[in-house]
Protein backbone atom coordinates (compact mmCIF):
# COMPACT_ATOMS: atom_id res chain seq x y z
CA UNK A 1 0.00 0.00 0.00
CA UNK A 2 1.40 3.37 -1.02
CA UNK A 3 1.76 6.01 1.66
CA UNK A 4 -0.12 9.30 1.12
CA UNK A 5 3.17 11.09 0.33
CA UNK A 6 6.17 9.65 -1.47
CA UNK A 7 9.65 10.16 -0.05
CA UNK A 8 10.31 12.77 -2.76
CA UNK A 9 7.10 14.65 -1.91
CA UNK A 10 7.99 14.59 1.81
CA UNK A 11 11.47 15.91 1.01
CA UNK A 12 10.05 18.69 -1.16
CA UNK A 13 7.52 19.55 1.53
CA UNK A 14 10.27 19.64 4.18
CA UNK A 15 12.38 21.99 2.03
CA UNK A 16 9.36 24.20 1.44
CA UNK A 17 8.52 24.30 5.14
CA UNK A 18 12.12 25.17 6.10
CA UNK A 19 12.11 27.92 3.47
CA UNK A 20 8.81 29.24 4.83
CA UNK A 21 10.16 29.32 8.40
CA UNK A 22 13.35 31.10 7.31
CA UNK A 23 11.39 33.60 5.23
CA UNK A 24 8.92 34.05 8.09
CA UNK A 25 11.74 34.86 10.52
CA UNK A 26 13.36 37.26 8.08
CA UNK A 27 10.08 39.01 7.33
CA UNK A 28 8.29 38.63 10.67
CA UNK A 29 7.21 42.27 10.55
CA UNK A 30 5.42 41.59 7.28
CA UNK A 31 2.95 39.00 8.51
CA UNK A 32 0.67 39.09 5.48
CA UNK A 33 3.53 38.28 3.07
CA UNK A 34 4.46 35.24 5.16
CA UNK A 35 0.85 34.04 5.35
CA UNK A 36 0.30 34.54 1.61
CA UNK A 37 3.47 32.63 0.73
CA UNK A 38 2.96 29.56 2.90
CA UNK A 39 3.00 26.50 0.63
CA UNK A 40 1.81 23.06 1.56
CA UNK A 41 1.25 19.82 -0.30
CA UNK A 42 -2.36 18.74 0.33
CA UNK A 43 -4.83 16.19 -1.00
CA UNK A 44 -7.02 17.32 -3.86
CA UNK A 45 -10.61 18.04 -2.85
CA UNK A 46 -11.69 16.58 -6.22
CA UNK A 47 -9.74 13.31 -5.99
CA UNK A 48 -8.04 12.29 -2.72
CA UNK A 49 -5.45 10.25 -4.66
CA UNK A 50 -4.13 13.48 -6.24
CA UNK A 51 -1.95 16.17 -4.65
CA UNK A 52 -2.09 19.96 -4.78
CA UNK A 53 0.74 22.37 -3.96
CA UNK A 54 -1.20 25.23 -2.36
CA UNK A 55 0.62 28.52 -1.79
CA UNK A 56 -1.84 30.87 -0.11
CA UNK A 57 -4.38 32.42 -2.46
CA UNK A 58 -1.80 33.34 -5.12
CA UNK A 59 -0.65 29.96 -6.45
CA UNK A 60 -2.28 26.54 -6.81
CA UNK A 61 -0.50 23.71 -8.63
CA UNK A 62 -2.57 20.56 -9.17
CA UNK A 63 -0.44 17.47 -9.83
CA UNK A 64 -1.35 14.57 -12.09
CA UNK A 65 -0.46 11.18 -10.55
CA UNK A 66 2.68 10.87 -12.68
CA UNK A 67 3.97 14.43 -12.25
CA UNK A 68 7.73 14.75 -11.79
CA UNK A 69 8.37 18.35 -10.72
CA UNK A 70 10.49 20.64 -8.56
CA UNK A 71 9.34 24.04 -7.22
CA UNK A 72 11.93 26.76 -7.93
CA UNK A 73 12.54 29.45 -5.33
CA UNK A 74 14.41 32.75 -5.52
CA UNK A 75 15.98 34.28 -2.42
CA UNK A 76 13.60 36.74 -0.82
CA UNK A 77 10.48 35.41 -2.58
CA UNK A 78 7.89 33.62 -0.39
CA UNK A 79 6.28 31.85 -3.37
CA UNK A 80 8.05 29.64 -5.87
CA UNK A 81 9.02 31.70 -8.94
CA UNK A 82 8.47 28.65 -11.11
CA UNK A 83 8.31 24.88 -11.37
CA UNK A 84 10.57 22.53 -13.32
CA UNK A 85 8.30 19.89 -14.88
CA UNK A 86 10.27 16.85 -16.10
CA UNK A 87 7.33 14.55 -16.78
CA UNK A 88 3.60 14.20 -16.25
CA UNK A 89 1.18 17.09 -16.03
CA UNK A 90 0.38 20.15 -13.91
CA UNK A 91 -2.69 22.39 -13.75
CA UNK A 92 -1.63 25.82 -12.53
CA UNK A 93 -3.58 28.80 -11.27
CA UNK A 94 -1.52 31.91 -10.54
CA UNK A 95 -2.73 35.33 -9.36
CA UNK A 96 -0.08 38.07 -9.52
CA UNK A 97 0.55 40.23 -6.47
CA UNK A 98 2.76 43.24 -5.76
CA UNK A 99 5.38 40.80 -4.39
CA UNK A 100 5.30 38.49 -7.43
CA UNK A 101 4.05 39.51 -10.84
CA UNK A 102 4.92 36.41 -12.91
CA UNK A 103 5.48 32.66 -12.77
CA UNK A 104 7.16 30.10 -15.07
CA UNK A 105 7.01 26.42 -15.88
CA UNK A 106 10.27 25.05 -17.29
CA UNK A 107 10.24 21.78 -19.24
CA UNK A 108 12.92 20.06 -21.30
CA UNK A 109 11.42 21.51 -24.52
CA UNK A 110 9.60 24.68 -23.47
CA UNK A 111 9.22 27.55 -21.04
CA UNK A 112 5.77 28.93 -20.23
CA UNK A 113 5.64 32.34 -18.56
CA UNK A 114 2.53 34.05 -17.23
CA UNK A 115 1.37 37.12 -15.45
CA UNK A 116 -1.78 35.57 -14.01
CA UNK A 117 -3.92 32.83 -15.43
CA UNK A 118 -5.07 29.22 -15.29
CA UNK A 119 -3.31 26.75 -17.58
CA UNK A 120 -2.10 23.17 -17.89
CA UNK A 121 1.16 21.69 -19.09
CA UNK A 122 1.96 18.08 -19.94
CA UNK A 123 5.40 16.60 -20.60
CA UNK A 124 5.97 13.22 -22.27
CA UNK A 125 9.03 11.78 -23.97
CA UNK A 126 7.58 12.81 -27.35
CA UNK A 127 6.29 16.35 -26.64
CA UNK A 128 5.43 19.21 -24.32
CA UNK A 129 1.84 20.48 -24.51
CA UNK A 130 0.43 23.70 -23.07
CA UNK A 131 -3.27 24.62 -22.80
CA UNK A 132 -4.59 27.96 -21.55
CA UNK A 133 -7.95 27.84 -19.77
CA UNK A 134 -8.10 31.51 -18.69
CA UNK A 135 -5.81 34.46 -19.37
CA UNK A 136 -2.69 34.28 -21.51
CA UNK A 137 0.60 32.39 -21.50
CA UNK A 138 3.75 33.04 -23.52
CA UNK A 139 5.29 29.69 -24.53
CA UNK A 140 8.84 29.55 -25.83
CA UNK A 141 10.35 26.63 -27.72
CA UNK A 142 13.75 26.36 -26.01
CA UNK A 143 15.50 24.87 -29.06
CA UNK A 144 14.03 27.19 -31.73
CA UNK A 145 14.00 30.29 -29.51
CA UNK A 146 10.51 31.03 -30.90
CA UNK A 147 7.44 31.88 -28.88
CA UNK A 148 3.69 32.13 -29.18
CA UNK A 149 1.11 33.86 -27.00
CA UNK A 150 -1.78 31.55 -26.09
CA UNK A 151 -5.17 32.76 -24.85
CA UNK A 152 -8.34 31.06 -23.60
CA UNK A 153 -8.81 27.61 -25.16
CA UNK A 154 -5.61 27.73 -27.20
CA UNK A 155 -2.79 25.22 -26.97
CA UNK A 156 0.54 24.35 -28.51
CA UNK A 157 2.48 21.10 -28.83
CA UNK A 158 6.28 21.21 -28.98
CA UNK A 159 8.36 18.26 -30.14
CA UNK A 160 12.15 17.84 -30.43
CA UNK A 161 11.92 17.92 -34.26
CA UNK A 162 9.73 21.02 -34.69
CA UNK A 163 10.75 23.60 -37.25
CA UNK A 164 8.08 26.11 -36.13
CA UNK A 165 5.42 26.61 -33.46
CA UNK A 166 1.70 26.36 -34.23
CA UNK A 167 -0.90 27.52 -31.76
CA UNK A 168 -4.41 26.21 -32.20
CA UNK A 169 -7.78 26.05 -30.54
CA UNK A 170 -8.00 22.72 -28.75
CA UNK A 171 -11.09 20.57 -29.24
CA UNK A 172 -13.41 19.87 -26.36
CA UNK A 173 -12.45 16.17 -26.21
CA UNK A 174 -8.73 16.93 -25.85
CA UNK A 175 -9.39 19.57 -23.17
CA UNK A 176 -11.61 17.14 -21.21
CA UNK A 177 -8.99 14.38 -21.52
CA UNK A 178 -6.25 16.58 -20.07
CA UNK A 179 -8.42 18.04 -17.27
CA UNK A 180 -9.57 14.53 -16.27
CA UNK A 181 -5.98 13.86 -15.14
CA UNK A 182 -6.63 16.41 -12.34
CA UNK A 183 -10.07 15.12 -11.34
CA UNK A 184 -11.86 17.93 -13.19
Amino acid sequence: MRSPCSARERTILAVILVAIVVIGLAFSSVGSAFAAGACELVQSDRDPSLKVLQCGQDLTVRLAKDASYTPLYKKGKPLPVGVRLNGGALLIEFHPSPQQKDFQILTPLAVAAVRGTRWAMEVTAARTSTLVLEGSVAVTNRRLKQNVLLTDGQGVDITPTDTSMVQKQWGEARVRELLARFGE
